[in-house]
């Protein structure tokens, strides 16, 4: 085949490729441009998960009636004269690209008029060809309606997720701007809902507020520096969060270069979580939204056909000052921010029968840790005996272990004997030497399945529990140190699976709704998917702007963790990852799981190691946690006697 020029719309239709790849695309280019033009209020309103409509209307410089129709041809653009201004880019957008891509694979309206003009201009295009031209009655500024889009590619059209997930994507453009542009008034209107709005008052924390929320907000660590100047100049302003406030992916990480949204990779995510060294889990993320000025002429930004990277002259020096903003911000600050989790105090015996004496000489009531085993040991009664306890709405959170295992202890060891303060652990697994009172009987237990010879694990007595994160046990292989949180989240995902095969899920309703700020992203998320999500025990409705009301939740889900559950969930729901419905149903086990676990640092009296244990050695994969993490490390004997110079 001859070498020949491609046709102009053959060549249109490869650059819409490469630029219009989603809706949030669109919403990208339409904006950069509104942001360009000097806009100080957007307003976007999006249907269908912007396939059926885009719309976005500003009150920017507009576009002269003799330039509208020059505006939608290829390379036309205001902002870009000759070579050298590629090394002075001081707008979004440079190339001419936008417009004329997007009128290629859709139907679009733009209706605009500059302030020296008394009427504005209207045209109209679809798939590339201007279809009218004239003249429309309108305010100063550009409304431009995006319609039908990829009507003309259904290959393109086919391959868009769900619209929900179009929807999430398109709030995630919107909510970048608006971080990036504390000065001008975002509005973002999904399927004729508002989902968030900003006042555009310049402040950048008021626009955290509106769009995670205020006990995020409230949280968020300043960083400000200002260093060198000329071509050398840096300033980075922004907002990181404590070691305490972080997030299961990247979404929450916002980059700007000159005002300008770039992906959260490469060497400035590096700097960013060298930073949290050793603060952070693995897998979490915090929650950051930086912003660097630097000279025009000091990066390039095109270097990427989305213009979602860009490249530093001074790279070493950029990375070496972020690196310090982010460290002088999470030293000076963050040490007085952040707040621990409260220990849970047990109390010893003696305590919980006497009370505990306050300075005024009152009786208190024993702490939640103690009061929520005495309530579980008392409904496991219940259950026994055949008459089971009213649950209540709201009732103390769900306890960790179930109840037929807290029976089984009951059985074992007398009630005054409940914390025992000095005996000889039963080996778990191989039942107590003592018989039970010849009031109760319980049921026997049903004899756990057996387990694949690589998985078991052999009878282990509980020693004790180390770092309030690890429990400390023995058996005749040696010490095996074993992960409370993973273990837990190991036997909770073994028991939601059973009961989502079996379609036993339980939920319950919440007598009192809880009402949560979750950025409109999360919300529309959540919502899209909502009836898949009452399967699972959740109760969902849209509450007002960025607001959601829940009034169910899995039965296995504490209420201090609705919220958290929530906002991974959404994460795991727009990721790559969750394309087929087994990779949903494994996003919300995982997510479940995670959030139902006890935690690290959390204190477990003696029983509760015994039973977790106990549940242990019946699931079917013991070694590892449902994110491949072992569940326990083993010290053999003669590990042991090398670390004390017994042997060689």
């Amino acid at each position: 085949m001859p070498i020949a020029i491609l046709e102009p719309f053959i060549a249109a239709q490869i650059a819409a490729g490469e630029v219009i790849e989603r809706p949030a695309s669109v919403v990208k280019e339409l904006m950069e441009n509104s942001l360009d033009a000097g806009a100080h209020r957007i307003t976007l309103e999006v249907s269908g998960g912007g396939v059926r409509e885009i719309k976005i209307q500003d009150d920017g410089c507009g576009i002269p009636a003799a330039e509208v129709e020059l505006a939608f041809e290829r390379h036309a653009t205001s902002k870009l004269r000759q070579v050298a201004d590629l090394w002075a880019i001081k707008t979004l957008g440079f190339r001419g690209e936008a417009l004329p891509s997007i009128a290629t694979v859709a139907q679009v309206i733009c209706v605009t008029r500059p302030a020296t003009e008394e009427v504005g201009t209207e045209v109209r295009f679809a798939g590339g060809e201007l279809q009218a031209s004239l003249p429309r009655s309108c305010p100063v500024g550009t409304s431009i309606s995006v319609r039908n889009l990829f009507y003309n590619i259904p290959v393109r059209r086919e391959y868009l997720r769900a619209e929900a997930t179009e929807a999430s994507a398109i709030s995630a453009i919107a909510q970048q701007y608006a971080l990036a542009y504390a000065n001008v008034s975002f509005r973002l209107l999904l399927e004729g809902r508002l989902a968030f709005q900003t006042t555009g008052n310049g402040n950048m924390r008021d626009v955290l507020l509106d769009l995670y929320g205020l006990d995020t907000a409230r949280q968020m660590l300043p960083v400000e520096v200002d260093s060198g100047a000329g071509e050398e100049a840096l300033k980075i302003t922004g907002f990181i969060s404590p070691p305490s406030v972080t997030r299961g992916n990247r979404e929450y990480l916002q980059f700007f270069v000159n005002q300008r949204a770039i992906q959260p990779r490469g060497p400035l995510l590096a700097v960013l979580l060298e930073a949290y060294h050793t603060s952070l889990m693995k897998g979490r993320f915090p929650v950051a939204v930086l912003a660097l000025q630097v000279h025009p002429s000091a990066v390039d930004v095109n270097v990427h056909p989305t213009k979602s990277e860009v490249r530093f002259r001074h790279h070493q020096r950029v990375m070496a000052v972020v690196g310090r903003g982010i460290r002088e911000a999470l030293t000076t600050a963050g040490i007085q921010t952040w707040v621990e989790e409260p220990r849970i105090h047990v109390l010893q015996p003696s305590e919980l029968r006497a009370g505990s004496q306050g300075q005024s000489g009152a009786i208190t009531a024993p702490s939640w840790g103690v009061a929520e085993r005495v309530w579980r040991i008392a409904q496991s009664k219940w259950d026994v005996g055949g008459s089971k306890a009213p649950q209540a709405i709201n009732e103390p959170p769900a306890p960790p272990f179930p109840t037929a295992v807290k029976a089984r202890k009951e059985a074992e060891e007398p009630e005054e004997d409940l914390f025992p303060e000095a005996a000889e652990a039963p080996e778990v697994g191989k039942g107590a030497a003592s018989s039970p009172p010849p009031a109760f009987n319980p049921p026997p237990e049903p004899s756990p399945p057996p387990l694949p010879p690589k998985a078991a694990i052999p009878p282990l007595r509980v020693v004790g529990q180390v770092g309030l994160t690890y429990i400390v046990a023995e058996s005749p292989e040696g010490m095996y140190l074993i992960d409370q949180h993973a273990s837990h989240e190991r036997i909770t995902y073994e028991k939601l699976l059973a009961q989502n095969d079996q379609g036993t899920l339980e939920a319950q309703e919440l007598l009192l709704p809880q009402t949560f700020t979750l950025p409109p992203a999360t919300v529309e998320v959540l919502l899209g998917q909502s009836e898949a999500l009452r399967a699972w025990g959740f109760s969902l409705e849209a509450w007002g702007e960025g607001l959601l009301r829940v009034r169910a939740i899995p039965a296995i889900l504490a209420l201090e963790y609705i919220e958290e559950a929530l906002l991974e969930l959404a994460a795991k729901l727009t990721g790559a990852e969750t394309t087929t419905p087994l990779d949903w149903r494994e996003a919300l086990l995982l997510t479940l799981a995670c959030h139902t676990a006890v935690r690290a640092g959390q204190v477990l009296a003696l029983e509760e190691m015994r039973a977790l244990l106990h549940q242990l050695e019946q699931c079917s994969s013991p070694r590892t946690c449902p994110h491949g993490r072992p569940t326990m490390v083993l010290l053999t004997p003669g590990q042991l006697e090398r670390q004390f110079g017994r042997r060689g």
